[in-house]
């Protein structure tokens, strides 16, 4: 049983890999605590594992990949006093299938790395991975494994709370298609501008991304409004993967533990 972590700014993915198969068989989402204890990690994931992997004994390995930097020594410790395990720390000095063209590789989200990992080998297809997060990625990855740098923008989380936040007779507002585009009252004139606004967004920076290129990518989505809000309302040739970080992960490890 392997350990694969995806640390991020609001929330954290354990998932938990039997046998040779890349995507976790069980996941457990928590909050991201940037003042956890190493302790205080360590008794959650035994947690989860007594209910659905095990004892922590038979943990063979643990992975992670961070984009909270102030968690990393948690992780090592963590991983060290309870499954006696070194963890495998995911960086832009990882071995990697993929090749990266970035002006600084350090500087690059590790997530980002990851998922480009994860969709050179699951589609080995001119892509355009969108990440819908804390913010909101775009990155361009080539069927040959160059990873051709990307987008940062908001995130839909953020934005919503940030609105509610500076204004005072704002609501703050669940992320929801509404009845209609053009609403009669506040709340659904929220929830359309949201919506609707994001939705041209996404399609307006993959459409320019296309005429950057001169050619149509396959769109790869994941994050979490990416199944069930914007994958489906999108145009185009378009995959949902919500498991590609958990993926790029559990393959980096391999690669890793492969050569020794």
């Amino acid at each position: 049983m392997i350990l694969g972590f995806d640390i991020g700014n609001s929330n954290t993915v354990l998932g938990i890999y039997s046998g040779t198969a890349f995507a976790p068989g069980a996941v457990y989402r928590y909050r991201t605590q940037r003042e956890a204890s190493a302790d205080e990690t360590g008794a959650l994931v035994r947690q989860f594992l007594l209910h659905h992997g095990g004892p922590g004994g038979e943990v063979e390995g643990v992975v992670f990949s961070s984009v909270v930097p102030e968690l990393n020594r948690t992780y090592h410790e963590m991983s060290g006093r309870y499954f006696g395990r070194e963890a495998l720390e995911i960086s832009c000095n990882s071995r990697l299938s993929i090749r990266i063209r970035y002006d600084d590789p350090s500087r690059l989200g590790v997530d980002r790395i990851v998922n480009a990992e994860a969709a050179y080998h699951e589609y080995a297809r001119d892509c355009i991975i969108v990440d819908i997060g804390t913010a909101t990625t775009f990155c361009v990855l080539h069927a040959d494994g160059a990873y051709d740098g990307g987008i940062i923008g908001p995130g839909i989380g953020v934005t919503i709370d940030a609105l509610s936040s500076k204004t005072s007779q704002l609501p703050r507002i669940p992320f929801e298609k509404p009845a209609r585009l053009v609403a009669g009252n506040t709340e659904d004139a929220l929830k359309s501008g949201f919506y609707y606004g994001w939705l041209s967004f996404v399609e307006g920076m993959i459409a320019r991304i296309n005429e950057e290129y001169g050619r149509r990518f396959l769109v790869i989505l994941t994050g979490g409004y990416s199944g069930t809000m914007i994958g489906p309302a999108l145009k185009g040739e378009v995959v949902i993967d919500s498991m590609l970080t958990m993926k790029g992960i559990r393959r980096i490890y391999e690669l890793h533990t492969a050569r020794g």
